[in-house]
């Protein structure tokens, strides 16, 4: 089985190798630690680690929404392990900077191995970790089966698995079970979720249902330090449409919605800050002026606020009157509703909220959050709450009463973890 999918993943990487290098490159920041991917370190990072003096544990977090939450976790762990060593590894550049940034300074930061057998090796060989915390949906399979062999306790924190990725296991019955009896357990966001690892083939009693650490991330300390926006060209006398996350295709929408809507102003956030000059030469088509967060130069009386920064999301939520969390209109999965509702304003989201499918449904029958259907309820919605004040209101006080009914996963993981640990070490002892 390793032998069989190493070959295939083999193939796999260099048919799309070309893809993910010039993703990289448009990212920028690409040839930082790159052979870091491929288990190759640099010498001070082989000085700082090859000398075990404490207990480890390995994070991986792919990238810039996991990397929060991995923030978030790593203040807890800090308290329950605080004798541990913490080092953290990502996927992307993106996730990367921003791990660096809000990281303390007692964390090491690391690429994660591509998942062949000789960088992941590699990896293990110079972090030593006593235990694994995977965040949400990481399950690369050499990586399990090394950790496994070592016998090293892997946990998947804050787990999620969409209808489509459990049909997928359910088609693929003999690896999915050489994945998922590896993981020591899997600390679930939901009901559904916790079913769908069960069907996969995680054994029950390795399932726990714990909820969503998004929710404490969505608290105003998880957010970091407050960036500076005083010199930022925002209006002191108009509405602002906040869309966050946003996807090819949304960002016509909002500029046709601005051409209809002349008093209000939007501030831009695409998921991809790399889609920045393709967004640019849009609004030109469309005449709109629009001025950027970072390096822009001055524009008249801009219409849009476009943010080409990362990471500083849940700050411009704060400053709007009312909220699209993208990725919910064009493309399928939706975005994280939960941050954008936390800042006390009213959201909306399109019908395509298949991988935040359990929290949409709670924020929609509790009057938490609005779901409409297309680009023209989008448009009646936004009309609707600028014209009546006291329904956002409604609708914020309900997001409220949602999110602290949601509080405390990170504190119930790390317990569970805890735990689960006990045993083993009192046994090895």
């Amino acid at each position: 089985m390793r032998w069989l999918y190493t070959t295939l993943y083999l193939c796999g990487f260099v048919l799309l190798s070309p893809l993910f290098l010039y993703k990289m490159w448009k990212r920028g920041k690409y040839r930082e630690n790159f052979w870091q991917r491929f288990g190759r370190y640099g010498t001070a990072t082989v000085a700082k680690l090859q000398t075990k003096t404490a207990p480890r544990c390995w994070i991986q977090a792919v990238s810039v929404g996991e990397v929060n939450l991995a923030v978030l976790f790593i203040r807890e762990l800090a308290r329950t392990f605080p004798q541990h060593q913490i080092v953290l590894t990502t996927t992307t550049t993106t996730g990367y900077a921003l791990a660096r940034e809000r990281l303390p300074a007692t964390v090491t930061l690391l690429y994660f191995p591509q998942d062949f057998p000789w960088p992941v090796q590699r990896a293990f060989q110079l972090i030593q970790p006593d235990f694994i915390v995977l965040m949400e949906s990481e399950l690369w399979p050499n990586f399990l089966w090394e950790a496994a062999a070592r016998t090293v306790p892997v946990f998947l924190v804050n787990a999620r698995m969409s209808p489509r990725s459990a049909r997928r296991y359910r088609r693929c019955v003999s690896l999915a079970r050489h994945l998922f009896d590896k993981l020591t357990l899997v600390c679930a966001q939901s009901p559904d979720d916790a079913e769908h690892f069960i069907a996969a083939g995680t054994p029950r009693d390795r399932v726990q249902l714990t909820g969503n650490l998004k929710y404490d991330a969505s608290l105003p300390a998880a957010g970091g330090n407050r960036p500076d926006f005083r010199d930022l060209p925002l209006p002191a006398d108009r509405p602002i449409l906040v869309a966050g996350s946003t996807h090819p295709g949304e960002e016509e929408i909002l500029f046709d919605l601005l051409v209809n809507k002349p008093d209000l102003f939007l501030v831009l956030v695409p998921r991809h800050v790399e889609r920045t000059p393709e967004i640019l030469e849009l609004a030109k088509r469309k005449q709109l002026p629009v001025a950027l967060r970072k390096n822009g130069s001055p524009v008249p009386a801009p219409r849009c606020l476009l943010v080409n920064t990362t990471g500083e999301l849940l700050w411009f939520y704060d400053l709007a009157t009312v909220i699209f969390v993208g990725k919910s209109l064009c493309g399928i999965g939706g975005q994280n509703i939960i941050e954008a509702a936390a800042s006390g304003h009213p959201v909306l989201f399109g019908p395509h909220m298949e991988n935040f499918k359990t929290i949409a449904a709670e924020f929609v029958a509790a009057g938490a959050g609005l779901q409409v259907p297309d680009a023209a309820g989008l448009e009646r919605a936004i009309t609707e709450l600028l014209g009546n004040p006291a329904r956002g209101a409604q609708i914020t006080a309900a997001a409220q009463r949602v999110i602290a009914g949601n509080r405390g996963a990170t504190e119930r993981t790390a317990q569970l973890i805890a735990g689960t640990l006990q045993p083993a070490s009192s046994a090895a002892r």
